[in-house]
């Protein structure tokens, strides 16, 4: 579904058209379910907030603004409804980790089965690079190139200012890079 597509169908749901927001629904869960799986790894809880998110807009639509990406409204707001739902029955029942306002991510191989990649060794090598970056710049990298959000909408999601997302993308790739060379050229040298 293209943006201006998707901004046509939010409009038309803020109208009252409930199948509008049955499209909208349908066309972005898979997204939204592997965001929020990546922030809690809870699939009950990303379930429920997703369609509480959904019922949520729809009580509300009369008051909605337009929007321009709606992908990145409802990341945005998924976030949100996430961390207010974790921390709320972490509260009364103790029994979720805490939400820290920040992103948990475990990358599996499968996310990262580059087609010129074909020697295992450098997988891994690249997942330990990936796996030593902090929280917000695996966030950040995870939605620049797995989402294929912009800096815009990426520090939108994040509540970032744009130079800090580009920073958070930079610095995250310089990381990798730096770490991959070390470990390339320390396999030379023992190999060679």
């Amino acid at each position: 579904m293209t943006e201006e597509n998707s901004a046509q169908l939010w409009d038309t749901f803020r109208t009252g058209d409930a199948q509008a927001l049955a499209t909208l629904f349908e066309a972005y869960y898979d997204a939204l379910y592997n965001y929020g799986l990546k922030l809690t790894g809870d699939e009950e809880l990303v379930k429920d907030c997703i369609q509480n998110l959904f019922q949520k807009l729809w009580r509300r639509r009369e008051g909605l603004r337009s929007v321009e990406v709606v992908k990145a409204y409802l990341f945005k707001a998924l976030r949100r409804h996430l961390g207010d739902e974790t921390k709320l029955l972490r509260q009364h029942r103790h029994l979720l980790p805490a939400y820290s306002d920040s992103f948990e991510v475990t990358y599996s191989h499968e996310e990262f089965l580059i087609t010129q990649q074909r020697d295992e060794e450098q997988r891994t090598r690249l997942l330990a690079a990936l796996n030593q970056l902090s929280r917000r710049q695996r966030e950040a990298l995870y939605l620049k190139f797995f989402d294929g959000f912009s800096y815009e909408r990426i520090a939108e999601v994040m509540s970032l200012n744009i130079q800090s997302v580009r920073n958070l993308v930079f610095n995250a790739l310089k990381a990798v890079r730096k770490v991959l060379l070390v470990t390339v050229t320390l396999f030379y040298l023992l190999c060679g």
